[in-house]
């Protein structure tokens, strides 16, 4: 026995000797240009706008906007938009798009030349039925939990169905949930204490991966059916003070095209990853926009027409 945990001691004196800490080089890239381009066909509120990237730990919230960069929009009948700068990096979109056309836009900066992939304007989506199914939704914690930090919410369900489109059926959608609350407050009315409700409101936005939708992989049918859309609490947990009165949803869907589905996809696989085994693996999200006159310039964001 003696012996054995002497050699024990020697070989695990011998596996000590022989660590090391690998540090790995990883590719970084400084002020990289980052062109947030989504028009909504009908929005008066469309702008195109050129930020710069930021250090993941800089301190730095805000993304500054590129001066002097110069953007300009052109059609598949060769007419060329030039966008006005507004405000530092930031260019409103005022034309009339033709749905018969293409649009491609280009960002030239520093010397540097940017153009996307021409897009085409989809259609205006219609899903032909919103549905609730009543359930329950797991909330999952970030980071390392127990299964008592596991929580529960019962609530609804909201579905739709898509079963009329039959081209560039790919679609994204957003939402805004507003929970309404009231309080009591005391009022003198004629000489008696009444207690009346005073309402309010307040508003969630979703913090989750990009909510897209697409035909099943390999189907030769368009249908979407019983996509997942949103999810309203029964009940609402806001203070001894307040009480809860239900929900006001405002939802939107947007037609997109495929190339437009396919960018918001790669995202979410980053976005859902939490580096488990069985995760995707992380990849480079195919977006529209390239360096002409340089292949190892990078530029982030996409071109999008919805």
């Amino acid at each position: 026995m003696k012996k054995l945990i002497t050699y024990c001691l020697i070989l695990g004196g011998i596996f000590a000797a022989c660590e090391d800490i690998y540090t790995p080089e990883i590719e970084t890239q400084k002020n990289v240009i980052v062109a947030d381009a989504r028009i909504v066909v009908g929005s008066i509120d469309n702008y195109v706008k050129i930020y710069q990237s930021v250090s993941f730990n800089d301190d730095n919230e805000d993304y500054p906007g590129i001066p002097d960069a110069k953007v300009t929009l052109l059609d598949s009948d060769g007419n060329r938009f030039e966008l006005q700068e507004e405000e530092t990096g930031s260019f409103p979109v005022d034309i009339q798009f033709n749905d018969e056309l293409e649009y491609k836009i280009k960002i030239e900066y520093d010397g540097d030349t940017y153009e996307s992939e021409f897009e085409s304007v989809p259609k205006v989506p219609a899903f032909d039925t919103i549905y609730g199914i009543p359930g329950e939704k797991v909330i999952v914690p970030t980071g390392s939990n127990d299964v008592k930090d596991f929580q529960k919410k019962e609530g609804i369900q909201l579905y739709v169905d898509m079963a009329t489109e039959k081209e560039m059926p790919y679609y994204r959608f957003t939402e805004r949930k507003i929970l309404q609350y009231y309080f009591l407050e005391e009022v003198n009315y004629m000489g008696e204490v009444l207690q009346l409700p005073v309402y309010g409101w307040y508003s969630y936005y979703s913090k989750e991966s990009f909510n897209i939708a697409a035909p099943t992989e390999y189907s030769s049918s368009t249908e979407i059916i019983k996509h997942p859309v949103s999810f309203l609490e029964k009940e609402a947990k806001i203070s001894f003070e307040y009480y809860f009165d239900g929900w006001i949803l405002i939802f939107y869907q947007y037609g997109i095209s495929e190339s437009v589905y396919n960018y918001y996809n790669d995202l979410n696989s980053q976005l859902d990853s939490e580096g488990r085994l069985f995760d995707p693996l992380y990849v480079q999200a195919r977006n529209n926009l390239k360096c002409i006159n340089n292949s190892n310039k990078l530029i982030l964001g996409n071109f999008e027409i919805s």
